[in-house]
């Protein structure tokens, strides 16, 4: 991932975390009025927020965590058996270098 794109994360990630605390504000602030109806409505919409947040850092955790986990799997395999990783690795290279000349 590049730094531009973990810095857009980021600011998404504070943006989403920011509308939902002003959310959460309104919640509060209409506890102090007297109708069941604004009580309702910035409930919902603090729930609504809270759901759409968790599921989009979950969401990411999930793609980073599930790539870490495929790499650390590799590493293992690749420590414990280095010349199948070498053999692996000539093959991709012998497929690779065909592929190239066979487009000239």
């Amino acid at each position: 991932m590049s730094k531009q794109t973990v810095k857009n994360d980021e600011l998404d990630v504070q943006q989403d975390v920011s509308v939902l605390a002003d959310a959460l504000d309104d919640l509060l602030k209409s506890y102090g009025s007297k109708t069941k109806d604004d009580i309702d409505a910035a409930r919902s919409k603090a729930e609504a927020l809270l759901k759409e947040t968790r599921a989009k850092i979950n969401g990411r955790n999930g793609v980073r965590q599930a790539a870490r986990d495929a790499g650390q799997q590799v590493d293992t395999w690749i420590r414990d058996k280095p010349w199948h990783g070498a053999g692996v690795g000539t093959a991709i290279g012998i497929f690779i270098g065909a592929l190239l000349a066979s487009r000239r």
